[in-house]
């Protein structure tokens, strides 16, 4: 199958636009953390919903509002933006996320915190734009490196903003810190409008698509099968510890007035194990084999969330959420970076718009499940089985891999030469 001739390209600074994003990924992930790990305290305090298995059921219903409306919205936006441009994306995400977050801290019950909740997700969610523009802007052989270091950008912000907003909670309330998280949000998106960069032409792509329209069976072939099933075990496993943090440190720390101050505490050391993870893995991306980072990265990251189930103090619960982040956070570059060897690049859009929506929808399928499981075993349970979907994903390896060396032998000029090793 001939490959489509690849959109010409204005001078751009890949550096310079690495820069940008992530100090705008920086900012909003800083946003982010203002508020969300703490929506389990808010309900209890704001909303009057003290029994904990009742709160259980009531966080899980929030975050299945907003797992199901981004795990649609992903896939819209990333089509949309192979259409009219990542810039224009990852803007609109950015605004939205300014607008509608601060609207959270006013809802006045559960429901209109939930319908809130799911109109905020369909509109923001700036993770996936921001590697698509950023991949789209940058050789070929540099995206391990950018993926990398952009996920430093997540984990960096989101230590700061759990810091910050634990601090906001305590001492300024629920109000102030959801309203600083809009205004944070609104500086990322500033930052990307004046100097983020893309040579994007709607008229070429439209062209170029008249030319060669793409067939379902061309783009999900058996290897981006593979590789989505493993972004999906993997969306479960991550998404189903986060909403329970708050909920898990009241069981190690028995003073709730300092529960908000020390979940800050212990999701900024999960971002400081993440920010270097992604140092790391941005450095070996480029330089090895995905199958060969992957394997270790799955043992290391099972066994330091397993460890996390069964702390027994604040100290244990910090030093597992650390190494857990250290070896988890590398999982989702190492899967995109394998996603953009074997895809075109006019199509990365559409590809990274799915792969965040099965992200996504392994939120979608952890709301379920969270629930039922922190009802019937507790707390601790969720991130037992958390661990044991991590280790699900080892075996899977193998077919992934194999499938992905069949099409690097039809279209080699998709891929990279580390599949040879």
């Amino acid at each position: 199958m001939e490959a489509p001739a690849a959109l010409p390209s204005s001078p751009i600074n890949w550096k310079t636009n690495l820069v940008v994003i992530w100090f705008s990924q920086f900012l909003a992930m800083v946003g982010f953390g203002c508020c969300m790990p703490f929506i389990p305290l808010l309900l209890k305090e704001n909303l009057h919903i003290a029994d904990d298995n009742i709160r259980g059921l009531y966080v899980s219903i929030y975050y299945l509002a907003g797992m199901t409306s981004l795990c649609i919205a992903t896939t819209v936006w990333g089509m949309l933006a192979d259409r009219f441009g990542r810039k224009l994306m990852l803007l609109r995400a950015s605004y939205a996320a300014a607008l509608f977050y601060p609207l959270l801290a006013l809802a006045p019950n559960f429901w209109v915190l939930a319908l809130v909740r799911f109109v905020c997700s369909f509109f923001s969610g700036t993770v996936n734009p921001a590697q698509t523009l950023l991949v789209s802007t940058t050789p070929a052989e540099k995206h391990g490196f950018v993926l990398g270091v952009l996920s430093t950008a997540t984990s960096a912000g989101n230590m700061l903003g759990y810091l910050l907003g634990g601090v906001l909670v305590h001492y300024y309330g629920y109000t102030v810190a959801f309203f600083t998280c809009g205004g944070i949000y609104l500086v990322s998106a500033l930052l990307i409008q004046f100097y983020a960069k893309e040579d994007f032409s709607i008229k070429l792509v439209k062209k170029q698509r008249s030319k060669s329209p793409y067939k379902f069976k061309d783009i999900m072939t058996p290897a981006v099968l593979w590789i989505f099933v493993m972004i999906l075990i993997f969306g479960i496993s991550f998404r189903l510890v986060q909403p329970y943090m708050a909920m898990l440190m009241e069981l190690v720390h028995s003073e709730f007035k300092e529960v908000a101050f020390y979940t800050g505490i212990v999701s900024a050391a999960a971002s400081l194990g993440g920010f270097f993870s992604g140092i790391l893995i941005g450095w070996l991306c480029d330089r090895m084999a995905p199958r060969k980072l992957l394997l270790p990265i799955l043992i290391f990251g099972g066994a330091a969330t397993m460890a996390m189930a069964f702390s027994l103090n604040i100290s244990m619960l910090i030093a597992a959420r650390f190494f857990a982040a250290l070896a988890t956070g590398g999982v989702q570059p190492v899967l995109q970076l394998m996603l953009t060897k074997i895809t075109k690049p006019e199509l990365r859009g559409t590809y990274f718009g799915w792969s965040g929506s099965l992200s996504t929808a392994g939120g979608i399928i952890c709301s379920l499940l969270g629930g039922g499981i922190a009802f019937f075993s507790g707390v601790r349970g969720i991130y037992i089985i958390a661990a044991i979907m991590l280790f699900i994903m080892i075996p899977l390896l193998i077919p992934t891999f194999h499938a992905m060396r069949k099409e690097y032998i039809v279209n080699p000029d998709a891929t990279g030469n580390d599949l040879k090793n």
